[in-house]
């Protein structure tokens, strides 16, 4: 009983899970790649603003 109820719930029993599956694992690859693409962003905002400035604050012109 539990395995159908959790297999109808899931889309199993449904023949819905040959569409759900593979859905759900593009989601997941998208949202890894999301994830990366947001931390080379912040590690370069992070390393741009820990350099040096070129211009100081006390020049004369």
């Amino acid at each position: 009983m539990w395995d159908f109820l959790f297999g109808y719930f899931f889309g199993r029993a449904t023949g819905i899970w040959r569409i759900v599956r593979p859905l759900l694992w593009l989601f997941l690859i998208g949202v890894i790649v999301c994830g990366f693409i947001y931390a080379y962003v912040v590690f370069h905002a992070v390393s741009e603003r820990s350099q040096d400035p070129h211009v100081h604050t006390h020049s004369t012109h």
